[in-house]
């Protein structure tokens, strides 16, 4: 792959953001680091091709400016900073400051990734100077819990899955595994969208209740041990080392499976009877949700509802709208048949046949 990367930097002379990036590279040395056959599994990172922009969208500039920087910033001079550590005690007690100097920006020039107190200075002071104490103050804080998740550092989490583990030598076995591979971490979390595990509130990642019961009912079971991903690929790389047989291992394999299945039938499910909401067609309280439908409990009386409307999962809140009022909220990012986008309310007609109702659609 290396031969092409000096190409595809001089293509970038021609970005208008980049260009002065791309011809300092051209007098300069650049880092090989970043191509290194054996780190290879399933594809090499994202690289631009030698394509000059045109027609793209707002979005696909940005993204394309992210990975051409990223480019630029791979394979460009380390940043080389002067760091200055002072230690000063009062009795017995140490105080400790430090300030940072830019000596060469190097990659890090790129897209200025530098934090407001980046370069700026310590007075110069010689060991064993005595500094008059001008004031003190005392401030009173409260340690603050984790933040909640997004996809970002949801993705993180699971590459690094092991340094949470407080036991050394399963933290041990699964350093620098991870959950998933670089190729499925993405799809893992969409099947947790798709089943209705998690939803997106605002930028954050928060568990559905549906989701919260599954946690609940795994989290101390076989199925959802950490640590044997990490066994797993260790005994992979042993057989691929020739240090264990393939039969051993799928021995093992066949054993683990048989445990965690008999352990999750053995397991007793207990569900939380909710208020039944009214039917639009029988007109009595016995309309049940489930996770895939919305359905009538009494004999006879067939009225159903699946909860998935054009790709979307709709929430038990939207259900209890349509039902009490008749109509839900504008349900957003509905995708047709022909796989395009729309917005519409849900709405229940005369017949307790459910329909379409779409906004008014503004005048430009």
């Amino acid at each position: 792959m290396w031969k092409q990367i000096p190409e595809l930097i001089f293509s970038l002379e021609k970005n208008e953001l980049l260009k002065e990036h791309a011809k300092k590279l051209r007098i300069q040395k650049l880092q090989k680091r970043i191509i290194n056959d054996e780190k290879i599994t399933d594809h090499h990172a994202l690289l631009i091709t030698e394509n000059i922009l045109k027609d793209l969208t707002k979005e696909e500039r940005m993204i394309y400016q992210l990975i051409a920087s990223r480019l630029l910033e791979s394979v460009s001079a380390p940043c080389i900073k002067e760091i200055t550590n002072l230690k000063c005690k009062a009795k017995e007690q140490l105080f400790t400051t430090n300030n940072t100097v830019i000596v060469s920006e190097g990659w890090r020039g790129i897209r200025g990734y530098f934090e407001q107190r980046d370069n700026w200075q310590l007075p110069d002071v010689k060991e064993g100077t005595a500094i008059k104490i001008k004031n003190i103050i005392l401030l009173e804080k409260q340690t603050q819990p984790k933040p909640l998740l997004t996809e970002t550092s949801l993705l993180s989490a699971m590459e690094n899955a092991g340094k949470t583990i407080e036991n050394e030598d399963e933290r041990l076995a699964i350093k620098g595994v991870g959950l998933g591979t670089p190729a499925t971490r993405a799809n893992i979390i969409d099947i947790l969208f798709k089943r209705n595990y998690i939803q997106r509130k605002n930028k954050s990642l928060i568990p559905t209740e549906k989701g919260l019961q599954v946690y609940e009912i795994v989290k101390n079971k076989r199925i959802a041990n950490v640590t044997m991903t990490g066994v797993w690929e260790k005994s992979l790389a042993d057989i691929e080392k020739g240090e264990m047989s393939v039969i051993g291992f799928q021995n093992s394999i066949k054993s683990h499976t048989k445990q965690i299945t008999t352990e999750i039938l053995n397991t007793e499910i207990t569900t939380i009877q909710k208020e039944l909401l009214p039917c639009p067609k029988c007109n009595k309280t016995s309309v049940k949700l489930f996770p895939k439908v919305t359905k009538c409990t009494v004999d006879g009386c067939e009225w159903l509802l699946f909860r998935n409307i054009c790709g979307k999962i709709i929430s038990e809140k939207t259900v209890q709208l349509l039902l009490n009022k008749g109509k839900t909220l504008l349900l957003k990012g509905l995708k047709s048949k022909a796989k395009r986008t729309f917005d519409a309310y849900l709405v229940l007609g005369a017949n307790a046949k459910t329909s379409f109702e779409f906004p008014d659609r503004k005048q430009k």
